[in-house]
């Protein structure tokens, strides 16, 4: 199995942007040091982690969108939703919380649907409310892809920009209004702007030298803790994508499992938690849960996803056996 994983590592490696690729790593991180509760210089903060992860969302749908709108939608089901659905089995499983929540709250949690609930607006993983946000952006792409799929970035855009501000006046649901209309939202627009700012016309982006890239990323990592500028986000994220890529097999992989860092560091944090150990934001435990926190990622990625990759390859080989042409 290891032989195999590593095999598809290496075609991987030359496939994948390594810089969004360590993108997502810091993102990644950001959040897991923000839920073990530390402080840096007196400020608690995820360095915009998801801010960081919806501009990378908004930008790489533009890439996607030159498929039609059921290999889109068939995509994006796969790549989020058996994760989460798994992660949010995990989290009701080890803490008992099947009996604890509502039926109907964990349904609409399952279906990414904004509601009030006992825990408030959020899904019974609480890190899932980000993902409620991303289903409806992927949901206005797919409806933009089929509008015109040349233009579906743009299409897009213009959607959720008139919804996030039109959307108050046509209804006061708290949840709704929370989901459709945060500032979020603006990190996945300014996303697709940058896919076109940084394409020149024959499609190859213009390339920094490669050492930008990791300076910018210190930089950044300094100036969030001592400013709260929001355009840091895009300056990093635009020096990201310009600056000459960085591979490196371990990056890869570990940019792969960030997903599953996101989905599943807050259970073991409370798992810990539970055990008697005190995650508050000592160094130490914060170390501890980050490394945990990744090596736990890496080896679901490893594993529980490549699993979801087995099952849905062998559902598209029974569609496409089944199709009238066959």
């Amino acid at each position: 199995m290891l032989n195999k994983t590593e095999s598809q590592l290496s075609g991987a490696v030359n496939k994948k942007i390594g810089n969004l690729q360590i993108l997502r790593i810091f993102a990644a991180s950001g959040v897991v040091i923000y839920h073990a509760n530390m402080n840096i210089a007196g400020i608690h903060t995820d360095f915009f982690g998801v801010a960081l992860f919806f501009m990378l969302s908004g930008y790489l749908m533009c890439k996607l969108s030159n498929r039609s709108t059921l290999d889109f939608v068939r995509d994006r089901f796969w790549r989020i939703v058996p994760n989460y659905w798994l992660a949010t089995i995990v989290l009701c499983t080890v803490f008992g919380l099947w009996s604890w929540w509502p039926v109907e709250h964990i349904l609409l949690s399952f279906l990414f649907i904004p509601h009030d609930s006992p825990a408030g607006i959020y899904p019974v993983l609480g890190v899932g409310w980000t993902l409620n946000m991303e289903m409806y952006l992927y949901s206005v792409f797919a409806i933009s892809i089929y509008i015109n799929r040349i233009k579906a970035p743009i299409i897009a855009g213009l959607i959720i920009l008139t919804v996030r501000f039109a959307l108050p006046y046509v209804t006061d649901n708290k949840a709704i209004i929370y989901y459709y209309t945060s500032d979020y939202l603006l990190y996945f627009v300014i996303g697709i702007a940058i896919w076109y700012l940084t394409l020149t016309k024959s499609g190859a982006s213009t390339k920094l030298p490669s050492w930008t890239f990791p300076i910018s990323l210190f930089a950044y990592t300094i100036a969030v803790v001592f400013t709260s500028f929001i355009f840091l986000v895009p300056a990093l994220f635009l020096i990201t994508i310009l600056a000459s890529d960085r591979k490196h097999r371990l990056l890869i992989l570990m940019g792969d499992s960030s997903y599953a860092c996101y989905l599943l560091h807050t259970i073991l944090i409370e798992f810990l938690r539970t055990k008697g150990f005190l995650v508050s934001g000592t160094i130490p435990y914060t170390i501890g849960v980050l490394v945990a926190s990744w090596a736990i990622a890496i080896a679901w990625y490893i594993s529980v996803e490549k699993l979801i990759l087995i099952l849905r390859r062998s559902i598209d080989n029974i569609s496409i056996s089944s199709s009238p042409s066959k």
